[in-house]
């Protein structure tokens, strides 16, 4: 599992969390997304298992394990429980290790601050 922290930072432009994933550091507002990377820094977690813990809908994480997988920060596995078909997301393990430089993710994708 990857080491994970994250720190809040108050100035004048706003809330900001540090996040810092083995050697990688990543800046971003304060929002869902470093709830969701807390949380699935103690365990994987389904979808379901995620919006319970965060307090968020179902869509609106899914909207954010969309953009976090496309930045290769987690990684999704089809599991099957009981009957049903869950995806499990996780922390990538390789994670700085494998990005040779930090992608600016509002260039490729379509970021909405939820």
């Amino acid at each position: 599992m990857p080491n994970l922290s994250v720190k809040e930072v108050s100035t004048r432009l706003g809330r900001f969390c540090i996040i810092k994933v083995n050697k990688m550091l990543i800046v971003t507002p304060c929002d869902t997304r470093v709830k969701i990377l807390e949380a699935l820094s103690e365990a994987e977690m389904t979808a379901e298992e995620i919006a319970g813990k965060v307090g968020s809908a179902y869509s609106t994480v899914m909207d954010h394990m969309d953009v976090l997988e496309k930045l290769e920060i987690v990684s999704s596995q089809l599991r099957r429980t009981e009957g049903k078909r869950r995806i499990a997301f996780s922390l990538n393990d390789d994670l700085g290790e494998s990005m040779s430089h930090p992608a600016d993710p509002t260039s490729e994708l379509d970021i909405k601050n939820k």
